[in-house]
């Protein structure tokens, strides 16, 4: 017996789709900027008062306020991952595909400043968007493996504690004002030593220059 049709979106169904993907975007980017200046002490009516829509709305797109913040958060790192895979996309060079993720991860404080905030002031929250930059990295290490460019034999426990070493050092470019760019790459050094790739690859790697990347 075949099959049902499916019913067609209809044109104004559609542009209301839109509509409310476009608020709900609106919303996660105003929540961002609050969440930086207020951190953990942020209200729903300090959101609603910050996007300029009444908390009613608010709660039509988040059943509360821990919900829209780990939306936002969740956002935010999928907004930075977007940008940082444009980055990639430009490079030939396998070992270039690991490490630029790596320098930039650590140094998101300059590339998108809110976010890196809010790493610091929800901090608890890392841990639903870590497990996945750690997923990606202990898959990339495996696939360098067999390339034959690295020799790593526990790319699981080598991806936890490099991630470890990123997420500190990106935090201490926000917490700390006295640290530069150079400590972030410093970090990604130490990081690749757990690859068995040589110091004075790990330099190379380290100190080229990085393409812009914007927030």
């Amino acid at each position: 017996m075949p099959g049902r049709a499916k019913k067609a979106t209809s044109p104004e169904s559609g542009r209301k789709a839109a509509y409310v993907m476009r608020n709900r975007m609106a919303l996660l980017r105003s929540t961002q900027e609050v969440l930086a200046i207020k951190g953990q002490a942020v209200t729903i009516e300090d959101i609603a008062e910050h996007a300029e829509i009444a908390v009613s709305t608010v709660y039509k797109h988040f059943s509360d306020k821990d919900a829209l913040i780990s939306a936002t958060m969740m956002w935010g790192f999928a907004e930075w991952l977007t940008a940082v895979q444009s980055i990639v996309d430009q490079s030939d060079d396998p070992l270039e595909k690991l490490v630029i993720p790596m320098r930039l991860f650590a140094r998101v404080k300059y590339t998108h400043p809110n976010h890196a905030q809010n790493m610091v002031n929800f901090f608890g929250l890392l841990a639903e968007f870590v497990p996945h930059l750690q997923s990606e990295l202990s898959d990339h290490i495996r696939e360098l493996n067999k390339a034959k460019l690295l020799n790593c034999e526990e790319p699981d426990v080598a991806a936890r504690n490099m991630q470890a070493i990123l997420s500190f050092a990106a935090i201490n470019q926000v917490t700390n004002p006295s640290a530069k760019a150079k400590d972030a790459d410093d970090s990604v050094r130490i990081a690749l030593s757990m690859l068995g790739i040589s110091e004075a690859k790990a330099r190379k790697l380290t100190e080229s220059k990085l393409p812009e990347l914007k927030a």
